[in-house]
């Protein structure tokens, strides 16, 4: 049996339903509304909706927006309804609603330091340097990579040569042994955040044994399958880790957010959106 409780929230009611909330018919209607769609096989798409319904609505909780998020129609279909109310930057909640936010720590393919961490030109290329024929094995990933090491300048932007490496799979930590994550501005500059996150217990002792044991080698942060900054082990390592990558004070706090929220089980994409007006 679906348990039921009622909340009241800014005049507006509503009844949360495993994670998800649904709006009573006596609600006002949204101001706006995005229909998602799940980018997942049929046979996930009924656990997968209710799960990113429960996520998402987490996020928008998270950032004081209000917000009714379920299934549309049977779950199984994919879909997602999110009607939303008061919002000022629907840009910026959009990113937040449809992000992945999957982190993982990888072990990186190179020679130990202090060689350089080996990285390739082009995909292929990194695929062709674990088999020659480009066909990779189960244990191992080719992914991109921006080394802001090496950012320029060009304007208000900043740019960075796109590379790609070779990661091992799976991930030594993944988003599931996440315990916080927070903004930190070390130096000082507008566009220089990084996220500072820890570890649950288990994560950091299975992360703890890694380090331990691959000293000088190289360790890539992932996020949403891109490869953000590469390290080398210089000491044991139990339940901090850092994503670097120059990123403003707000785009840091909300994948922040988006972290601590946990990763969507698969990506969804934008499919509809309405305003009131257009009703």
């Amino acid at each position: 049996m679906i348990q039921r409780r009622l909340i009241t929230l800014v005049g507006i009611s509503l009844i949360v339903l495993t994670g998800c909330s649904r709006l009573t018919k006596a609600s006002r209607e949204p101001d706006r509304k995005l229909i998602l769609e799940l980018v997942a096989p049929p046979e996930n798409r009924d656990a997968a909706a209710n799960e990113t319904c429960a996520i998402i609505y987490s996020r928008l909780n998270a950032l004081g927006v209000v917000a009714d998020v379920y299934p549309q129609g049977v779950s199984a279909n994919g879909r997602i309804v999110i009607n939303l109310w008061g919002v000022s930057d629907i840009d910026r909640l959009k990113q937040i609603i449809t992000s992945r936010g999957k982190l993982e720590l990888t072990h990186v393919i190179s020679d130990p330091s202090p060689a350089p961490v080996k990285t390739y030109a082009n995909k292929k290329e990194a695929a062709e340097s674990v088999d020659k024929s480009g066909n990779l094995p189960a244990n191992r990933r080719v992914l991109p990579y921006s080394d802001r090491s090496e950012a320029t300048r060009s304007g208000s932007e900043t740019t960075a040569p796109n590379l790609w490496v070779v990661v091992e799979s799976p991930a030594i930590i993944d988003g599931t042994d996440l315990r916080t994550a927070s903004a930190v501005n070390r130096t000082g500059r507008q566009d220089d955040y990084q996220i500072v996150f820890s570890l649950k217990k288990p994560g950091a002792e299975r992360f703890g044994a890694w380090t331990t044991a691959h000293i000088n080698e190289y360790l890539g942060v992932v996020l949403n399958d891109e490869v953000k900054s590469i390290a080398f082990i210089k000491s044991q390592i139990f339940d901090q880790g850092e994503i670097s990558g120059r990123f403003t004070k707000q785009s840091a706090e909300d994948l922040a957010l988006i972290l601590k929220s946990g990763s969507l089980p698969f990506p969804v994409k934008i499919v509809s959106e309405s305003t009131s007006e257009q009703k």
